[in-house]
Protein backbone atom coordinates (compact mmCIF):
# COMPACT_ATOMS: atom_id res chain seq x y z
CA UNK A 1 0.00 0.00 0.00
CA UNK A 2 1.58 3.38 -0.91
CA UNK A 3 1.98 5.83 1.72
CA UNK A 4 -1.00 8.32 2.06
CA UNK A 5 1.23 11.23 3.73
CA UNK A 6 3.31 11.78 0.40
CA UNK A 7 0.62 12.20 -1.56
CA UNK A 8 -2.04 15.15 -2.20
CA UNK A 9 -5.47 14.73 -1.68
CA UNK A 10 -5.86 14.51 -5.64
CA UNK A 11 -3.12 11.83 -5.99
CA UNK A 12 -5.02 9.72 -3.55
CA UNK A 13 -8.87 10.10 -5.44
CA UNK A 14 -6.38 9.42 -9.34
CA UNK A 15 -5.04 6.23 -6.99
CA UNK A 16 -8.63 5.12 -5.97
CA UNK A 17 -9.84 4.73 -9.42
CA UNK A 18 -6.83 2.90 -10.97
CA UNK A 19 -7.45 0.64 -8.32
CA UNK A 20 -10.11 -2.19 -8.65
CA UNK A 21 -11.53 -2.36 -5.04
CA UNK A 22 -9.51 -0.62 -1.96
CA UNK A 23 -9.46 -2.85 0.80
CA UNK A 24 -9.88 -2.89 4.77
CA UNK A 25 -6.77 -1.80 5.47
CA UNK A 26 -6.91 1.19 2.64
CA UNK A 27 -9.64 2.54 3.76
CA UNK A 28 -8.97 2.21 7.70
CA UNK A 29 -5.26 4.26 6.54
CA UNK A 30 -8.10 6.86 4.91
CA UNK A 31 -9.65 7.55 8.06
CA UNK A 32 -7.29 7.63 9.96
CA UNK A 33 -5.27 10.50 7.64
CA UNK A 34 -5.33 14.02 9.61
CA UNK A 35 -6.39 15.56 6.69
CA UNK A 36 -10.24 16.17 6.62
CA UNK A 37 -10.30 16.01 2.91
CA UNK A 38 -9.15 12.71 2.88
CA UNK A 39 -11.29 11.35 5.59
CA UNK A 40 -14.09 12.77 3.66
CA UNK A 41 -12.97 10.23 0.66
CA UNK A 42 -12.73 7.72 3.14
CA UNK A 43 -16.50 8.08 3.90
CA UNK A 44 -17.55 8.50 0.73
CA UNK A 45 -15.93 5.19 -0.32
CA UNK A 46 -17.77 3.72 2.72
CA UNK A 47 -21.50 4.64 1.84
CA UNK A 48 -20.52 3.33 -2.04
CA UNK A 49 -19.67 0.47 -0.61
CA UNK A 50 -23.06 0.06 1.66
CA UNK A 51 -25.04 0.89 -1.67
CA UNK A 52 -23.31 -1.79 -3.74
CA UNK A 53 -23.92 -4.18 -1.01
CA UNK A 54 -27.67 -2.96 -0.76
CA UNK A 55 -28.36 -3.38 -4.60
CA UNK A 56 -26.09 -6.51 -4.44
CA UNK A 57 -28.85 -7.88 -1.88
CA UNK A 58 -31.75 -6.61 -3.88
CA UNK A 59 -30.51 -8.37 -7.20
CA UNK A 60 -30.05 -11.54 -5.32
CA UNK A 61 -33.40 -11.03 -3.91
CA UNK A 62 -34.50 -11.01 -7.28
CA UNK A 63 -32.71 -14.00 -8.38
CA UNK A 64 -34.50 -16.87 -5.96
CA UNK A 65 -37.04 -18.09 -8.20
CA UNK A 66 -34.63 -18.80 -10.53
CA UNK A 67 -32.24 -20.24 -8.65
CA UNK A 68 -35.11 -22.61 -6.87
CA UNK A 69 -35.62 -23.65 -10.59
CA UNK A 70 -32.20 -24.12 -11.76
CA UNK A 71 -31.89 -26.05 -8.39
CA UNK A 72 -34.26 -28.86 -9.69
CA UNK A 73 -32.61 -29.00 -13.33
CA UNK A 74 -34.17 -26.58 -14.88
CA UNK A 75 -31.85 -24.01 -17.05
CA UNK A 76 -32.92 -22.02 -19.82
CA UNK A 77 -35.84 -19.61 -17.74
CA UNK A 78 -37.55 -17.12 -19.81
CA UNK A 79 -38.85 -13.95 -18.30
CA UNK A 80 -41.42 -12.54 -19.95
CA UNK A 81 -43.60 -8.70 -19.67
CA UNK A 82 -45.41 -6.74 -22.26
CA UNK A 83 -45.15 -2.69 -22.43
CA UNK A 84 -48.54 -0.67 -23.76
CA UNK A 85 -51.96 -2.12 -22.50
CA UNK A 86 -53.18 0.74 -21.11
CA UNK A 87 -52.54 3.30 -24.07
CA UNK A 88 -54.92 4.54 -26.74
CA UNK A 89 -52.70 4.19 -29.68
CA UNK A 90 -49.70 1.98 -30.62
CA UNK A 91 -49.54 -1.55 -30.32
CA UNK A 92 -48.78 -3.86 -27.15
CA UNK A 93 -45.24 -5.09 -27.20
CA UNK A 94 -43.80 -8.04 -25.25
CA UNK A 95 -40.92 -9.19 -24.74
CA UNK A 96 -39.01 -12.11 -23.64
CA UNK A 97 -35.36 -12.85 -21.89
CA UNK A 98 -33.23 -15.92 -21.14
CA UNK A 99 -30.15 -14.66 -19.15
CA UNK A 100 -27.11 -16.39 -17.82
CA UNK A 101 -27.21 -18.05 -14.74
CA UNK A 102 -26.50 -16.01 -11.55
CA UNK A 103 -26.47 -12.89 -13.73
CA UNK A 104 -26.60 -9.88 -11.72
CA UNK A 105 -27.27 -6.70 -13.72
CA UNK A 106 -26.69 -3.90 -11.50
CA UNK A 107 -29.33 -1.09 -11.35
CA UNK A 108 -31.73 -3.96 -13.24
CA UNK A 109 -35.77 -3.40 -12.12
CA UNK A 110 -39.26 -3.23 -13.13
CA UNK A 111 -39.20 -0.57 -16.02
CA UNK A 112 -41.79 1.60 -14.92
CA UNK A 113 -39.52 2.23 -11.77
CA UNK A 114 -36.58 3.60 -13.60
CA UNK A 115 -35.75 6.91 -15.71
CA UNK A 116 -35.98 6.64 -19.47
CA UNK A 117 -32.18 7.66 -19.55
CA UNK A 118 -31.25 4.06 -17.23
CA UNK A 119 -33.34 2.18 -19.25
CA UNK A 120 -31.55 2.64 -22.47
CA UNK A 121 -28.69 1.94 -20.62
CA UNK A 122 -29.89 -1.42 -19.57
CA UNK A 123 -31.38 -1.97 -22.71
CA UNK A 124 -27.97 -2.42 -24.04
CA UNK A 125 -26.60 -3.94 -21.27
CA UNK A 126 -29.70 -6.75 -21.15
CA UNK A 127 -28.71 -7.21 -25.23
CA UNK A 128 -24.97 -7.65 -24.54
CA UNK A 129 -25.61 -10.63 -21.81
CA UNK A 130 -28.60 -12.06 -22.12
CA UNK A 131 -28.36 -15.79 -24.10
CA UNK A 132 -31.85 -15.46 -26.07
CA UNK A 133 -34.16 -11.71 -26.54
CA UNK A 134 -37.34 -12.51 -27.96
CA UNK A 135 -40.27 -9.44 -28.96
CA UNK A 136 -43.87 -10.01 -30.01
CA UNK A 137 -45.92 -7.24 -30.77
CA UNK A 138 -49.81 -7.28 -31.45
CA UNK A 139 -51.00 -3.99 -33.42
CA UNK A 140 -53.95 -1.62 -32.88
CA UNK A 141 -56.28 -3.16 -35.12
CA UNK A 142 -55.34 -6.76 -33.62
CA UNK A 143 -56.56 -5.22 -30.05
CA UNK A 144 -59.77 -3.98 -31.11
CA UNK A 145 -60.54 -7.60 -32.88
CA UNK A 146 -59.56 -9.53 -30.26
CA UNK A 147 -59.44 -7.40 -27.15
CA UNK A 148 -56.59 -6.32 -25.14
CA UNK A 149 -56.12 -9.11 -22.80
CA UNK A 150 -55.92 -11.69 -25.31
CA UNK A 151 -53.67 -9.48 -28.11
CA UNK A 152 -51.21 -9.07 -25.10
CA UNK A 153 -51.41 -13.18 -24.87
CA UNK A 154 -50.36 -13.45 -28.64
CA UNK A 155 -47.71 -10.56 -28.40
CA UNK A 156 -46.21 -12.55 -25.69
CA UNK A 157 -46.60 -15.83 -27.53
CA UNK A 158 -44.85 -14.20 -30.44
CA UNK A 159 -42.12 -13.30 -28.04
CA UNK A 160 -41.25 -16.96 -26.77
CA UNK A 161 -41.38 -18.52 -30.10
CA UNK A 162 -38.76 -15.65 -31.43
CA UNK A 163 -36.37 -16.87 -28.75
CA UNK A 164 -33.25 -18.90 -30.37
CA UNK A 165 -33.45 -20.71 -26.99
CA UNK A 166 -36.64 -22.69 -26.33
CA UNK A 167 -37.06 -22.15 -23.00
CA UNK A 168 -37.43 -25.30 -20.15
CA UNK A 169 -39.67 -22.52 -18.02
CA UNK A 170 -41.58 -19.24 -18.82
CA UNK A 171 -41.59 -16.62 -15.92
CA UNK A 172 -44.82 -14.76 -16.74
CA UNK A 173 -45.64 -10.90 -15.37
CA UNK A 174 -49.35 -11.24 -13.51
CA UNK A 175 -51.87 -13.73 -12.77
CA UNK A 176 -52.77 -14.82 -16.33
CA UNK A 177 -50.80 -17.40 -18.61
CA UNK A 178 -50.82 -16.70 -22.57
CA UNK A 179 -50.77 -20.17 -23.25
CA UNK A 180 -47.68 -21.13 -25.28
CA UNK A 181 -46.17 -24.23 -25.77
CA UNK A 182 -43.78 -23.88 -23.12
CA UNK A 183 -43.84 -24.94 -18.97
CA UNK A 184 -45.28 -21.76 -17.96
CA UNK A 185 -45.40 -19.97 -14.32
CA UNK A 186 -46.93 -16.51 -13.35
CA UNK A 187 -45.22 -14.50 -10.94
CA UNK A 188 -47.53 -11.25 -9.38
CA UNK A 189 -45.54 -8.32 -9.50
CA UNK A 190 -43.05 -10.40 -11.46
CA UNK A 191 -41.23 -7.35 -12.47
CA UNK A 192 -40.05 -6.55 -8.70
CA UNK A 193 -39.23 -10.36 -7.87
CA UNK A 194 -37.45 -11.60 -10.74
CA UNK A 195 -34.32 -10.64 -12.43
CA UNK A 196 -35.04 -12.48 -15.60
CA UNK A 197 -38.96 -10.82 -15.63
CA UNK A 198 -37.66 -7.37 -15.13
CA UNK A 199 -34.97 -7.54 -17.47
CA UNK A 200 -38.31 -8.35 -20.64
CA UNK A 201 -39.95 -5.28 -18.90
CA UNK A 202 -36.77 -3.32 -20.32
CA UNK A 203 -36.94 -4.90 -23.53
CA UNK A 204 -40.61 -4.10 -24.07
CA UNK A 205 -40.88 -0.81 -22.84
CA UNK A 206 -37.68 0.75 -25.02
CA UNK A 207 -38.94 -1.17 -28.25
CA UNK A 208 -42.42 -0.03 -27.83
CA UNK A 209 -41.11 3.86 -26.61
CA UNK A 210 -38.87 3.55 -29.81
CA UNK A 211 -41.96 2.60 -32.05
CA UNK A 212 -44.15 5.47 -30.53
CA UNK A 213 -41.33 7.70 -31.15
CA UNK A 214 -41.35 6.76 -35.20
CA UNK A 215 -44.86 6.82 -34.57
CA UNK A 216 -44.21 10.86 -33.98
CA UNK A 217 -42.84 11.58 -37.26
CA UNK A 218 -45.87 10.09 -39.27
CA UNK A 219 -48.65 11.68 -37.07
CA UNK A 220 -47.00 15.01 -35.55
CA UNK A 221 -50.81 16.28 -34.12
CA UNK A 222 -50.92 13.75 -31.50
CA UNK A 223 -47.38 14.23 -30.01
CA UNK A 224 -46.58 10.38 -29.24
CA UNK A 225 -42.65 10.94 -28.92
CA UNK A 226 -44.06 12.56 -25.49
CA UNK A 227 -46.82 10.66 -24.44
CA UNK A 228 -46.20 7.35 -25.97
CA UNK A 229 -49.67 7.09 -26.51
CA UNK A 230 -51.31 7.27 -23.52
CA UNK A 231 -54.50 9.39 -22.43
CA UNK A 232 -52.75 12.66 -21.08
CA UNK A 233 -54.22 15.68 -21.81
CA UNK A 234 -52.59 16.77 -24.75
CA UNK A 235 -53.64 13.34 -25.98
CA UNK A 236 -56.93 13.44 -25.42
CA UNK A 237 -57.07 17.20 -27.02
CA UNK A 238 -55.20 16.33 -30.13
CA UNK A 239 -58.08 13.81 -30.59
CA UNK A 240 -60.72 15.87 -30.36
CA UNK A 241 -59.56 18.17 -32.62
CA UNK A 242 -58.32 15.65 -35.27
CA UNK A 243 -60.14 12.31 -34.71
CA UNK A 244 -58.27 9.28 -34.31
CA UNK A 245 -55.55 8.06 -36.50
CA UNK A 246 -54.61 4.75 -37.86
CA UNK A 247 -52.56 3.59 -34.92
CA UNK A 248 -55.15 4.08 -32.68
CA UNK A 249 -57.05 1.99 -31.00
CA UNK A 250 -61.00 2.15 -31.89
CA UNK A 251 -62.17 0.26 -29.29
CA UNK A 252 -60.36 2.39 -26.40
CA UNK A 253 -62.95 4.90 -24.35
CA UNK A 254 -61.37 7.64 -25.07
CA UNK A 255 -60.43 6.93 -29.17
CA UNK A 256 -63.97 6.33 -29.11
CA UNK A 257 -65.55 9.28 -27.34
CA UNK A 258 -63.28 11.29 -29.81
CA UNK A 259 -65.69 10.30 -32.51
CA UNK A 260 -68.97 9.44 -31.18
CA UNK A 261 -71.60 11.69 -31.40
CA UNK A 262 -72.94 14.41 -28.67
CA UNK A 263 -76.10 11.86 -27.36
CA UNK A 264 -73.54 9.24 -26.77
CA UNK A 265 -71.29 11.75 -24.18
CA UNK A 266 -74.45 12.66 -22.91
CA UNK A 267 -75.56 9.31 -21.90
CA UNK A 268 -71.80 8.25 -21.21
CA UNK A 269 -71.11 11.21 -18.90
CA UNK A 270 -74.58 10.35 -17.34
CA UNK A 271 -73.10 6.35 -16.57
CA UNK A 272 -70.65 7.77 -15.26
CA UNK A 273 -72.12 10.64 -12.39
CA UNK A 274 -74.67 7.73 -10.71
CA UNK A 275 -73.97 7.31 -7.81
CA UNK A 276 -76.24 4.80 -6.73
CA UNK A 277 -77.80 1.79 -8.19
CA UNK A 278 -81.15 3.07 -8.63
CA UNK A 279 -79.84 6.10 -10.54
CA UNK A 280 -77.68 3.65 -12.54
CA UNK A 281 -81.16 1.81 -13.28
CA UNK A 282 -83.42 4.98 -14.39
CA UNK A 283 -80.51 6.18 -16.67
CA UNK A 284 -80.83 3.19 -18.45
CA UNK A 285 -84.02 3.50 -19.12
CA UNK A 286 -83.80 6.49 -20.37
CA UNK A 287 -80.83 5.19 -23.00
CA UNK A 288 -83.22 1.97 -23.90
CA UNK A 289 -85.87 4.52 -24.85
CA UNK A 290 -83.63 6.78 -27.13
CA UNK A 291 -81.53 3.75 -28.48
CA UNK A 292 -83.27 3.99 -31.59
CA UNK A 293 -81.27 7.67 -32.28
CA UNK A 294 -77.88 6.47 -31.54
CA UNK A 295 -75.98 4.49 -33.73
CA UNK A 296 -75.65 0.29 -32.81
CA UNK A 297 -71.77 0.77 -32.11
CA UNK A 298 -72.88 3.82 -29.43
CA UNK A 299 -75.60 1.43 -27.90
CA UNK A 300 -73.07 -1.28 -27.74
CA UNK A 301 -70.53 0.93 -25.86
CA UNK A 302 -72.99 2.06 -23.44
CA UNK A 303 -74.08 -0.97 -22.67
CA UNK A 304 -70.84 -1.89 -21.90
CA UNK A 305 -70.10 1.21 -19.59
CA UNK A 306 -73.14 0.57 -17.93
CA UNK A 307 -71.95 -3.05 -16.68
CA UNK A 308 -69.08 -1.55 -15.62
CA UNK A 309 -70.56 1.29 -13.80
CA UNK A 310 -73.29 -1.40 -12.38
CA UNK A 311 -70.33 -3.71 -11.08
CA UNK A 312 -67.94 -1.07 -9.79
CA UNK A 313 -71.38 0.13 -7.43
CA UNK A 314 -71.97 -2.95 -6.87
CA UNK A 315 -68.42 -3.44 -5.44
CA UNK A 316 -68.11 -0.23 -3.46
CA UNK A 317 -70.95 -0.03 -1.61
CA UNK A 318 -70.08 -3.42 0.42
CA UNK A 319 -66.80 -2.54 0.50
CA UNK A 320 -67.93 1.23 2.20
CA UNK A 321 -69.95 -0.82 4.41
CA UNK A 322 -67.51 -3.48 5.39
CA UNK A 323 -65.47 -0.54 6.21
CA UNK A 324 -67.48 1.72 8.18
CA UNK A 325 -68.85 -1.65 10.46
CA UNK A 326 -65.35 -2.50 11.36
CA UNK A 327 -64.92 0.94 12.03
CA UNK A 328 -67.75 1.79 14.79
CA UNK A 329 -67.24 -2.23 16.48
CA UNK A 330 -63.58 -0.89 16.93
CA UNK A 331 -65.16 2.19 19.19
CA UNK A 332 -67.62 0.28 21.21
CA UNK A 333 -70.36 -0.30 19.35
CA UNK A 334 -72.51 -3.19 18.98
CA UNK A 335 -74.28 -4.19 15.48
CA UNK A 336 -78.20 -4.95 16.09
CA UNK A 337 -79.25 -5.31 12.14
CA UNK A 338 -76.99 -4.42 8.56
CA UNK A 339 -79.35 -3.21 5.29
CA UNK A 340 -82.22 -2.58 7.66
CA UNK A 341 -85.14 -2.43 4.68
CA UNK A 342 -88.65 -0.97 4.14
CA UNK A 343 -91.21 1.37 2.65
CA UNK A 344 -88.73 1.20 -0.70
CA UNK A 345 -85.45 1.76 0.72
CA UNK A 346 -82.19 0.68 3.61
CA UNK A 347 -80.30 1.62 6.62
CA UNK A 348 -77.30 0.46 5.78
CA UNK A 349 -76.08 -0.16 9.75
CA UNK A 350 -78.44 -0.03 13.17
CA UNK A 351 -76.00 -0.20 16.29
CA UNK A 352 -76.40 0.28 20.04
CA UNK A 353 -73.56 2.30 22.12
CA UNK A 354 -74.53 3.17 26.04
CA UNK A 355 -78.41 2.29 25.16
CA UNK A 356 -78.75 4.97 22.43
CA UNK A 357 -80.01 3.33 19.41
CA UNK A 358 -77.85 4.53 16.27
CA UNK A 359 -78.91 4.61 12.65
CA UNK A 360 -76.20 4.94 10.31
CA UNK A 361 -75.91 5.71 6.64
CA UNK A 362 -72.36 4.62 5.11
CA UNK A 363 -72.17 6.37 1.86
CA UNK A 364 -68.89 5.64 -0.28
CA UNK A 365 -66.58 7.49 -2.95
CA UNK A 366 -64.98 5.77 -5.24
CA UNK A 367 -64.40 8.77 -7.47
CA UNK A 368 -62.91 12.29 -6.58
CA UNK A 369 -65.39 14.01 -9.37
CA UNK A 370 -68.39 13.95 -7.37
CA UNK A 371 -67.09 16.24 -3.96
CA UNK A 372 -67.22 14.45 -0.71
CA UNK A 373 -69.52 11.69 -0.12
CA UNK A 374 -71.22 12.74 2.95
CA UNK A 375 -72.84 15.55 0.99
CA UNK A 376 -75.42 12.90 -0.56
CA UNK A 377 -76.63 12.61 2.20
CA UNK A 378 -79.41 14.94 1.47
CA UNK A 379 -82.71 16.60 3.03
CA UNK A 380 -84.94 14.48 0.94
CA UNK A 381 -82.51 11.48 2.28
CA UNK A 382 -82.54 12.25 5.84
CA UNK A 383 -86.84 12.24 5.53
CA UNK A 384 -86.18 8.78 3.72
CA UNK A 385 -84.36 7.59 6.42
CA UNK A 386 -86.15 8.96 9.07
CA UNK A 387 -89.08 7.11 7.85
CA UNK A 388 -87.37 4.03 7.64
CA UNK A 389 -86.03 4.07 11.13
CA UNK A 390 -89.92 4.54 12.69
CA UNK A 391 -90.54 1.59 10.86
CA UNK A 392 -87.74 -0.32 12.35
CA UNK A 393 -89.11 1.35 16.02
CA UNK A 394 -92.58 -0.09 15.26
CA UNK A 395 -91.22 -3.73 15.15
CA UNK A 396 -88.55 -2.83 18.24
CA UNK A 397 -90.46 -0.78 20.25
CA UNK A 398 -87.67 -1.09 23.29
CA UNK A 399 -85.60 1.91 22.11
CA UNK A 400 -86.59 5.60 21.93
CA UNK A 401 -85.36 9.10 21.14
CA UNK A 402 -82.66 7.17 18.44
CA UNK A 403 -79.55 9.03 16.78
CA UNK A 404 -78.40 9.24 12.88
CA UNK A 405 -74.82 9.12 12.00
CA UNK A 406 -73.43 9.62 8.76
CA UNK A 407 -70.40 7.56 8.29
CA UNK A 408 -68.18 8.72 4.74
CA UNK A 409 -65.45 6.49 3.42
CA UNK A 410 -63.47 7.97 0.59
CA UNK A 411 -61.94 4.90 -1.58
CA UNK A 412 -60.57 7.34 -3.95
CA UNK A 413 -57.28 6.88 -2.61
CA UNK A 414 -54.77 3.97 -2.21
CA UNK A 415 -55.71 3.96 1.87
CA UNK A 416 -59.43 4.35 2.51
CA UNK A 417 -60.53 7.59 4.46
CA UNK A 418 -63.13 7.19 6.64
CA UNK A 419 -65.08 10.24 8.09
CA UNK A 420 -67.49 9.91 11.13
CA UNK A 421 -70.35 12.44 12.00
CA UNK A 422 -72.66 11.22 15.05
CA UNK A 423 -75.59 13.29 15.47
CA UNK A 424 -75.40 14.17 11.88
CA UNK A 425 -79.60 14.90 11.59
CA UNK A 426 -82.32 14.84 13.69
CA UNK A 427 -86.09 13.57 13.47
Amino acid sequence: MKNLSTMTIAQIRAHIKSINRPGEAYLRALEQDPRAGVRAIAEQMRKKQKAQAREKARLEQMLIIEKKLRERGIQHIAGVDEAGRGPLAGPVVAAAVILPPDTLIPGLNDSKALSEKRRAELFETIHNTALAIGVGKASPQEIDKYNIRNATHHAMCEALAALNISPNRVLIDGNALPGSPFPEQSVIGGDRKSLSIAAASVIAKVTRDRLMIDYHTQYPAYGFAGHKGYGSADHLAALQKHGPCPIHRQSFRGVFEARSSEGFKIFAEGIRAAMNLDQLQAIGKTIASASKHIQHDEVQALRLLFRKQRTRLQQSGPKGEQLAEKFIEQKGYEIRARGFRALGGEIDLIAVKNDVLIFVEVKTATTPHFGQPETRVTPAKQAQIIKIAKAYLRQHPDHAAPRFDVIAVDLTQPRPTIRHYENAFTA
